[in-house]
């Protein structure tokens, strides 16, 4: 018999506190709608673990570890099988390790609300059956990576510009619905698919479209069913449609996205298949990332971009994004070289990211991978995959960055620019096969 819980805290920060996902500061000057954690615990025959999802952009390995300590501290015995992660929303608060004092304050709020969340829902423990449906097609979503006249590969080159000749590849459109039931109703929903939560720009708080989803959902089903969502590979994935010149940053788009993934949910719930639950296991692999080196030539080429480019603020200017890099913008050219010297003595360093797997027989598996993925990693681990569903969350046990398929690294982009913790150019495949020795356990 598996048994589940649920149970949330809001995490919304306070006023000025910093906003996550652009070049340039963002303090909080109000709240479209409120960020939360969220909790499902899975247990079967005294083994328990599950997930906690966070609204937020990304988390440190700073925050993954004491929150795990702070797990345990209260008798939480189950903390090293939590699978944490974050859905990746822009307009959430900025967890990094150098916040100073004063914010660090609403950081230990966060962690003590997890804290509660844990433990409300091992108090709400049920027993529960699984239920489990996908579909090969997701329209929010684009490739974000184009080919240009120029030969080369730029991130976001901007709408309907004529340069662009061709996305670079494809992506796995898969999106996952896995509904928990309990008492014969539905208890809460997982969902899983790969986008971006960067709708809204500007420096109020929201949960993006993640958060209009489970209203959307919510609203169609008639009850207050919570929604957690776990963000497959996304890291060259976006909701720009550049054939079209139609403004897509702001909340009305949150919306829009919200409510069309929310109504595909809801389709997806009407075609369930029972999940067999009579194996639940928990599987873990620690994997060594290393961190990216760069050539002498390089760090010549940085230190002539500080020289010849004068130090400007970034105040005062607007959303600030990968667009801006794009367009050759001097003082996010800058903020680059001073990230790429950043990486000068990393030969031989290595950051220890953790993959946990939770699986149900042979019907389910989930499975966390650091930071954000380029799509070619989640397509990898789901051609090999001996489950029949596997779920993939990113941004997930401390953040790390972005991850490219290594012939991503010549092309260009946004995403391959090094800084002092990014991966090396042969990370994703060591990832995929690291993903699929965890699954295989």
């Amino acid at each position: 018999m598996v048994r589940t819980g649920f149970a949330s805290q809001i995490i919304t920060p306070p006023r000025e506190f910093p906003l996550a996902g652009y070049f340039n500061k963002r303090p909080n000057r109000g709240v479209y709608d409120d960020l939360f954690v969220k909790v499902l615990l899975v247990e079967k025959e005294g083994v328990t673990g599950g997930f906690v999802v966070y609204d937020l952009c990304g988390s440190s390995p700073d925050f993954f570890n004491a929150l795990r300590s702070a797990a345990k501290k209260a008798g939480l015995d189950f903390a090293d099988n939590l699978m944490i992660s974050c859905t990746h929303t822009h307009t959430g608060s900025e967890i990094r390790r150098d916040i100073d004092a004063q914010k660090q304050t609403y950081i230990d709020e966060i962690i003590a609300k997890t804290v509660t969340a844990l433990k409300e829902a091992a108090a709400n423990m049920r027993e529960s059956s699984f239920e489990a449906a996908s579909v090969n097609s997701n329209p929010y979503a684009y490739v974000r990576r184009f080919w240009m006249k120029s030969g080369k590969v730029i991130t976001n080159p901007g709408k309907c510009n004529p340069d662009i000749v061709k996305p670079d590849g494809d992506y796995d459109r898969t999106i996952s619905a896995v509904a928990v039931k309990q008492e014969g109703r539905i208890a809460a929903i997982l969902v899983n698919l790969a986008n971006h939560g960067d709708t809204i720009g500007g420096d109020f708080v929201s949960a993006d479209w993640f958060g209009r989803m489970e209203r959307e959902i919510q609203y169609q089903l008639c009850e207050d069913v919570p929604v957690m969502t776990l963000t497959d590979c996304s890291g060259d994935i976006n909701h720009f449609d550049v054939t079209t010149l139609r403004n897509q940053t702001n909340y009305n788009e949150a919306l829009r996205i919200g409510r069309g993934y929310g109504q595909i949910i809801c389709e997806l719930l009407k075609k369930l298949e029972k999940v067999d639950d009579s194996e639940l296991s928990f599987k873990k692999t620690i994997f060594k990332m290393a961190y990216r080196t760069v050539t002498a030539q390089q760090l010549a080429d940085a230190r002539k971009v500080l020289e010849t480019i004068p130090e400007a603020s970034l105040d005062n200017r607007g959303d600030m994004t990968s667009e801006d890099l794009a367009k050759g913008d001097a003082t996010v050219l800058r903020m680059f070289a001073q990230r790429l010297l950043g990486c000068e003595g990393n030969e031989g360093k290595f950051q220890e990211c953790e993959l946990l797997a939770l699986t149900l027989s042979k019907d389910l598996a989930f499975i966390t991978l650091p930071g954000e993925p380029f799509n070619g990693v989640a397509q990898g681990i789901r051609a090999a995959s001996p489950y029949k569903r596997t779920l993939i969350a990113t941004l997930a046990q401390g953040k790390c960055g972005y991850i490219p398929m290594p012939e991503s690294f010549e092309r260009g982009g946004y995403e391959t620019e090094p800084f002092a913790t990014s991966p090396e150019v042969d990370t994703a495949p060591k990832l995929i096969a690291a993903a699929l020795e965890t699954l295989n356990k």
